[in-house]
């Protein structure tokens, strides 16, 4: 009996460095792309000290410094994007195994949740001021 070799499938050389982890980075990534989203927030928001120069060769000036802010930010955004999307890739196949509830049960389970918030609030608010009421009388 022969045994068939199980021919390995041909990754794009692309996909497999776009796709390997390397330690650190994501945190890396994660650290600079938030410091540049808020310094291009800043400069957008034109907070005082935080401003590109007037006479900054190519990007002083109006309208370049506000163009290469929203360009920055939109960088920054789409690597914080990179770092989140892979701690919630494993979440999407538990997402698809979701059955939501009909009208009739989540009106029932969102009235209980009410009940149940306003109950817990007179009764907190009952404590409060019968404690109150205490330390005025040990006060006099």
């Amino acid at each position: 009996m022969a045994i068939k070799k199980k021919e390995k499938e041909q990754k794009s050389k692309l996909v497999e460095i776009l796709t390997t982890e390397y330690k650190g980075e994501s945190l890396i990534l994660g650290i600079l792309a938030t410091i540049t989203a808020a310094l291009a927030v800043m400069i957008i928001g034109r907070v005082q000290g935080i401003h590109i120069p007037e006479d900054f060769p190519v990007l002083g000036g109006s309208p370049n410094d506000m163009i290469f802010a929203w360009t920055v930010l939109v960088i920054a955004i789409l690597g914080l994007s990179l770092v989140i999307y892979p701690f919630f890739l494993p979440a999407f196949p538990e997402l698809r195994k979701i059955s939501w509830a009909g009208l009739k049960d989540f009106l029932d389970e969102a009235v209980r949740v009410i009940l149940f918030v306003l109950i817990v609030t007179l009764f907190v608010s009952a404590i409060d001021v019968i404690i109150i009421r205490i330390i005025e009388v040990i006060a006099k």
